[in-house]
C-alpha cells in the first residue's frame, strides 16, 4: 500500500532522527528494491533491524513507522505509542510547542478512503502523505499546509532520443 518513514525517538518521545527509505542490495551491489518498513513492522519486525540511531552518545529508545513523510519538521514532534509490549506503534505525533496531534488512525482512514474512491485505479495520496523526496509542508504549529504553486523558469533542456 504505502511505505511510510521511520522515526527514531528518545525515552521521552522526542523525535531525534528520520529515515525516508532504504534500498536493499544483493552481494554484488545490485539494487533489489525498497525496504517496506510498514510490512516489516506489521510482521513483528523491529526497526532496529533496519537502522540504529545514536545522537551525541545517546541511543534512541525506539524507532517506528509513521505513514507520512514530514522531513526535518518531524523533529518538532514527540511520539505517542499505543499497543501491547513488543507490538507498539506510533499512535500520534504531538507537536512540542502547540500540542497539535497528528493522529495515525485519521491519516490511515483518509488514505483508505482515497484508495476506495479510486475504485481499483491508482490513487494519488501524495497530498495526504507527501513522499520521500517531497515531504509535507508543516507550519510552526504542526499542521499540514498547502504547497505553494511551483513556478519553474523556462530553462533549456538537453535530451537524448533513442
Amino acid at each position: 500500500m504505502f511505505f511510510g518513514m521511520l522515526l527514531a525517538y528518545l525515552a521521552a518521545g522526542d523525535v531525534v532522527a528520520t529515515l525516508n527509505f532504504r534500498v536493499l542490495y544483493d552481494d554484488e551491489w545490485v539494487p533489489l528494491g525498497f525496504v517496506d518498513f510498514l510490512a516489516h513492522e506489521e510482521r513483528g519486525g523491529e526497526m532496529t533491524d533496519v537502522w540504529r540511531v545514536e545522537i551525541d552518545g545517546v541511543s534512541a529508545a525506539g524507532s517506528k513507522v509513521w505513514p507520512e513523510w514530514l522531513g526535518g519538521r518531524a523533529h518538532d514532534f514527540r511520539v505517542e505509542l499505543a499497543g501491547p509490549p513488543g507490538a507498539k506503534r506510533i499512535a500520534a505525533l504531538i507537536h512540542k510547542t502547540s500540542g497539535y496531534r497528528r493522529v495515525r488512525a485519521e491519516i490511515e482512514a483518509a488514505i483508505e478512503a482515497r484508495i476506495a474512491a479510486a475504485a481499483g485505479q491508482p490513487a494519488d495520496i501524495r497530498d495526504l502523505v507527501g513522499g520521500p523526496d517531497r515531504p509535507l509542508n508543516i507550519d510552526d504549529e504542526g499542521r499540514t499546509v498547502a504547497r505553494a504553486a511551483v513556478v519553474r523558469p523556462n530553462l533549456p533542456l538537453v535530451s537524448v532520443k533513442n
